[in-house]
């Protein structure tokens, strides 16, 4: 059990290392192709904010490719794009 624990911890540092987290928002009307461009480990969150037609979307992203992604994003509509450092996780 505490190798499990240890592997698990590592994998989370790992991973934090390797991924950024994303925010955005984006117009409901481009959002299929927004999340295209940022799908997630497993998939976005999408949340409902106080603007009609708009959403909030949080994702994982590739670190590397963040300045592509972030640029893809904005010539697709995203507005408000924020990207946080992720000390650790379990995923």
């Amino acid at each position: 059990n505490l190798v499990k624990i240890v592997k698990s911890r590592i994998q989370g540092v790992l991973t934090a290392q390797k991924y950024v987290c994303c925010n955005y928002n984006a117009p409901q009307d481009k959002l299929p192709h927004l999340l295209s461009i940022t799908p997630g480990r497993r998939a976005p969150t999408i949340s409902n904010i106080d603007d009609e037609g708009w959403v909030a979307v949080s994702a994982m992203i590739e670190r590397k490719k963040k300045g592509e992604i972030l640029d893809d994003l904005v010539a697709h509509g995203a507005a408000d794009i924020m990207v946080f450092e992720i000390s650790n996780c379990r995923v």
